[in-house]
Order: structure tokens, then C-alpha cells, then sequence
């Protein structure tokens, strides 16, 4: 598949270019997709490709791939494996889901220049059973230890999202997979930055997930400066 950009697409990512030096003062970049507007993933390249212009101390987290996979990108980045051999490994298909092309040149770029890429995503097997028994009952390093609560502005957000989806039975449930999944996420960026702290870290996640993200990287370090870009 062969992604086409939309002339207004052109344009922002002209602003983008004008706009980074604002976006150089933060440490943790947020840009959000719709996980198939390939408008969105063509402004994500553009972010990439600019910062990288401007300082090669940077690494990308995404959400497309899970934390338990990270040797596997680690090995595609580094040149030691095929596409092929990746997508296999890293259970790409079943766990995510979404076209390769949309993610391929961000990848690609990251691994001439050999951009460090971070799985950021919690495995599906603690969301299954975080389902079943209730976030409070998981012990598990994807998810440390305090973990914090929903906001209340983070609740009515789901209950909206609920009024649309009746399908969602289980409300408890529903909300402590949200919450796992933005905070386990914050804590790898939150890790990643204590790590390197001279890096910048740019966040291709969906865009239902950085707000929360933002709120929780600031439970985790109130001086973090986190920017969205939805």
C-alpha cells in the first residue's frame, strides 16, 4: 500500500518545521494518530525526520508493539533481522493489527539512522487478566507499584465513550484496562527518560491516549515537560 498525503497535510507539516523550536524546549513529545489516517502517520515522520535534523539524541516509543517484544525490534532496527522475521516475532498481526505501511517509514528512517524504536504497549496477556480480576489484584513490573487512579474528568471521558459501545458490560473492567494501558505506557517513557536523560523522547501513540499519558508522566515527574500533538 502506497500512502498518499493531503495537500493540508503538506502545509502542517510546514508549520511543524517552523514550530520546532518551541517543541525542542520539551522532553517528551506526544503525537497522536488515528490509527489508520495515513494524514497522521505522514506528520510523524515529519517530527521524526525534523528533530532528528536537529539533535540525533532522541528515541521513539510506540504503542504498535508490545513491551515483551523488545529484543525483536532492537535486532530489526540493527539490521539482524528480515521485515519479515520481525512482524513474526513480534506477533504483529494478531496484536496490533493495523497495515505495516502505515508504521514502515518511520521504522525505515529509524533504522538507517539507527534511531533506538521502544515498544511501549502492555501485553495483552496482563490486560486479560487485569479483565479478570481487577487492576488492583495484578503484581506485575509492567504496572508499578503505587498505581494511581483515574481522574475524574478521565472517568466522565469513559462513561461517554461507554454510551457508544453497549457492548461494554463489565464498567470496572472497562476502566482499569484504560488505565493500565496509558500507565503502564507513561511508566516505560518515564523509565526511558530517567535512563537517558539527554534524549529526547518522541510518542507515537493513539490520540484517546495522550492526555492521560501527559497526566501520568506528571504523577511520575512533576518536571517533565510534556507536549501534545494531536
Amino acid at each position: 500500500m502506497k500512502l498518499s498525503i493531503s495537500p493540508i497535510v503538506v502545509f502542517i507539516i510546514g508549520l511543524i518545521l517552523t514550530f520546532s523550536n518551541i517543541l525542542k524546549g520539551y522532553d517528551v513529545i506526544l503525537v497522536g494518530e488515528i490509527h489508520t489516517d495515513e494524514n497522521d502517520h505522514a506528520i510523524q515522520l515529519s517530527v521524526l525526520q525534523d528533530f532528528y535534523r536537529y539533535d540525533k539524541k532522541i528515541i521513539v516509543g510506540m504503542e504498535m508493539f508490545q513491551q515483551q517484544f523488545q529484543q525483536y525490534l532492537d535486532d530489526y532496527i540493527d539490521g539482524k533481522i528480515s521485515e519479515k522475521e520481525f512482524l513474526e516475532k513480534t506477533e504483529y498481526k494478531k496484536r496490533w493489527g493495523f497495515d505495516f505501511n502505515y508504521y514502515k517509514a518511520i521504522l525505515d528512517f529509524a533504522r538507517e539512522n539507527r534511531i533506538r524504536v521502544v515498544a511501549l504497549n502492555i501485553p495483552s496477556e496482563v490486560l486479560k487478566d487485569i479483565k479478570e480480576k481487577g487492576i488492583e489484584n495484578i503484581n506485575s513490573d509492567y504496572l508499578p507499584k503505587p498505581i494511581p487512579k483515574l481522574s475524574k474528568q478521565e472517568v466522565e471521558k469513559l462513561k461517554e465513550v461507554m454510551k457508544n459501545h453497549p457492548q461494554i458490560k463489565n464498567t470496572q473492567a472497562f476502566f482499569d484496562i484504560q488505565l493500565a494501558w496509558n500507565y503502564s505506557m507513561a511508566y516505560k517513557i518515564y523509565s526511558l527518560k530517567k535512563q537517558y536523560p539527554d534524549y529526547k523522547i518522541i510518542v507515537f501513540v493513539g490520540k484517546e491516549h495522550t492526555e492521560g499519558i501527559k497526566r501520568l508522566l506528571g504523577i511520575l515527574d512533576g518536571n517533565l515537560r510534556v507536549f501534545i500533538y494531536n
